[in-house]
């Protein structure tokens, strides 16, 4: 049995407008507000102290479709991050004490600059993980290198 995207299949909780409306009718459905859990747990107000990890999604194309995906990612998600935006995220890092770069997705080893990216980020000293299914590296010819190339660049992998 393949499964199809939430996205293909056309479930009405594909569309965002849903998904924010049912997180917004939390009290219809019994569920506190995160502000009323805060206030219940005694703490008022949350106050950045800093960025340790920035996660950064490159995108919904993936060799899978997984029920449990919070992104409804799959091989018909075409939506992935440009080299542009990348690059804006490697400006911004100049600046930031940011020691560790998180790429997840879909499945980020199927963007066309993902290697791009992890070449910039480990050139720049900045740990790196992804977040990867692992059946990618068979899938497809293309992949079969990519222990080498986490091995090269100090990827840590999270499967």
């Amino acid at each position: 049995m393949s499964l199809a995207t939430l996205k293909r299949a056309n479930h009405w909780l594909s569309s965002p407008q849903e998904q924010i409306k049912i997180l917004s009718d939390h009290q219809k459905i019994g569920i506190p507000s995160f502000e009323q859990k805060l206030n219940e747990s005694g703490v008022h107000s949350l106050r950045p102290t800093g960025i340790d990890v920035f996660q950064v999604n490159v995108g919904k194309m993936c060799n899978q479709v997984c029920k449990h995906c919070h992104v409804d990612a799959g091989p018909d998600r075409k939506e992935i991050m440009t080299r542009q935006t990348m690059q804006q995220i490697i400006d911004a890092l100049e600046g930031m004490p940011v020691k560790t770069v998180d790429l997840t997705g879909g499945a980020p080893e199927m963007n066309p600059d993902f290697r791009w990216f992890v070449e910039q980020l480990s050139e720049r000293n900045i740990e790196i993980i992804v977040r990867c299914n692992l059946t990618i590296i068979l899938a497809n010819p293309k992949y079969h290198d990519l222990p080498e190339f986490f091995r090269r660049h100090k990827v840590n992998v999270v499967s």
